[in-house]
Formats: structure tokens, C-alpha cells, sequence
């Protein structure tokens, strides 16, 4: 039964993820219907594997929560963030940039394999916690809470692949 469950949740997910993968055009409801598969598949439910990334083309470009930025970055951020929440409920987490606006020459973001994100409130002692939880959820990180950078915005979290 369990491997008849996985055979239908693969041909729904190849149905969701292929609509939104490499488009520009997403519409709210399809991004909505991919963050819902991630966190679906993130729940191992269905006895599918802990990690979601075996489920997923995870080199894809899509679009999450409005930004471009390939598909494992997507599922290690929604992984990190239960973190950041399990650590500081209430807190609001908010994506500020994928592939797009201004960042250094050769920057990963450009490759879609970088982030960067706030957590509002957040202290300068407690932005060292997430990027510790960064950190362990598998991201390089540039503390921009407390570091400068030439193209620095504000004070926010950069994350990349390794």
C-alpha cells in the first residue's frame, strides 16, 4: 500500500511541479500548491523518505513565495525556517531576495543557489542563533546583522548552497 501512496503522490507532485518549474508566468495558486507539495513531502507522510530532495528535481529554477531560486534551496529554507520558528515563535520570516536585484559580481544568487531573508525582531546576539541554525540546515552563511557586505541593503541573513 505504501509504495501504491508513493506512486500516486509522485505522479501528483510531477503534475504541481512540472506547471512551475522554469515559468515565469506562475499564478498565486500554483505557487501555493508547490509550497503545499514541499511541506507535504517535508511531513513524511505516506512513509516517503525525510528528505524531499530525493522527491524533487532540486537543480529547477521555480518561483517560491515570489522570488526565482532552484528548488533545494526552496526545501532547505522551508526546513530552516521550522527551526528559526521552534527557536523564536512568532517571529516573522520574510524572503527578501532569490535571483533578482543587485548583488555581487558572481554572486550564487545569480545561479539561483542563494537567499536572503530577515527575521523581525532580531538582535544582533540572536541573529548568531540563526545563523548557527543555518548552519545546520545545510547553508553557508553571511551574517549581514552583523557584517557588511559592498552591496548590503539593511541587515538580513544570506544563505547559499556550499
Amino acid at each position: 500500500q505504501k509504495i501504491e501512496q508513493k506512486v500516486n503522490l509522485d505522479t501528483k507532485f510531477s503534475q504541481i511541479f512540472e506547471k512551475n518549474i522554469n515559468t515565469d508566468n506562475n499564478t498565486k495558486t500554483e505557487q501555493s500548491n508547490v509550497e503545499n507539495l514541499l511541506n507535504f513531502l517535508s511531513n513524511n507522510k505516506f512513509g516517503i523518505n525525510n528528505n524531499i530532495l530525493d522527491s524533487i528535481n532540486k537543480d529547477s529554477i521555480i518561483e517560491f513565495r515570489g522570488f526565482r531560486m532552484k528548488a533545494e534551496v526552496a526545501a532547505k529554507f522551508m526546513e530552516l525556517e521550522k527551526m528559526i520558528k521552534q527557536y523564536f515563535p512568532g517571529r516573522e520570516i520574510t524572503i527578501t531576495s532569490g535571483m533578482d536585484g543587485q548583488h555581487m559580481p558572481n554572486s550564487a544568487h545569480y545561479r539561483g543557489e542563494a537567499l536572503d531573508f530577515v527575521v523581525e525582531p532580531l538582535t544582533q546576539e540572536e541573529s548568531k542563533i540563526v545563523e548557527k541554525l543555518a548552519e545546520k540546515a545545510g547553508f553557508k552563511v553571511y551574517n549581514e546583522y552583523i557584517y557588511d557586505s559592498p552591496y548590503k541593503t539593511g541587515p538580513h541573513m544570506h544563505i547559499q548552497l556550499p
